[in-house]
């Protein structure tokens, strides 16, 4: 049953990271996943904002192309993706590629700079990242761990970081993208 939750929490992430819905991962999908977000929140491409997130995930891509796109086509399939999230779908495996993109993600979103991200904020995330408004309710809610109405930066981490465990579909960290399907 892991691999099963396994699968569909890497279905769920590479349905929205596929932003030309062309069945393949690409270095110009996590581009225009960017500025999709960026450009939500309002974020000018002269902003540190803008660098920091565009920065962090052409890192990731050459990471996640690296070590995922078995036929070296330059694009990641879902049956490479899945693959490789079968294997290796451990909190650890994703310390240091996550990170940076969370760190970079949570300093988008946190739009009145107090440090945290209320559960409007995170929703708005999601919403930016292309998901619904139950979907993005379901993932705020979910991730706020020590339920003091607002998401740390560490919560936010460690949601992502977890999200690809083994982790039982009720978890909270299976939740961070909304529920799973």
């Amino acid at each position: 049953m892991v691999a099963g939750i396994i699968a569909q929490k890497s279905d769920q992430w590479f349905d929205l990271a596929d932003i030309n819905n062309n069945g393949y991962i690409e270095a110009s999908d996590l581009q225009q996943l960017a500025e999709r977000v960026l450009t939500h929140f309002g974020h000018s491409k002269d902003s540190r904002e803008w660098e920091r997130l565009h920065s962090a995930y052409a890192k990731s891509w050459e990471i996640v192309n690296e070590l995922t796109d078995t036929d070296k086509d330059g694009r990641v399939s879902r049956e490479e993706w899945r693959t490789y999230m079968a294997r290796n779908a451990k909190p650890a495996t994703a310390d240091g590629l996550l990170r940076p993109i969370t760190d970079a993600e949570f300093a988008v979103a946190d739009t009145n700079h107090d440090g945290y991200l209320s559960p409007d904020e995170y929703a708005e995330l999601l919403r930016a990242f292309g998901l619904s408004t139950r979907d993005a309710r379901v993932g705020a809610k979910s991730i706020d761990t020590d339920n003091d109405g607002r998401i740390s930066p560490e919560e936010y981490f460690v949601a992502c970081r977890d999200l690809f465990s083994g982790a039982p579909a009720d978890a909270p960290s299976s939740r961070v993208f909304g529920a799973l399907r």
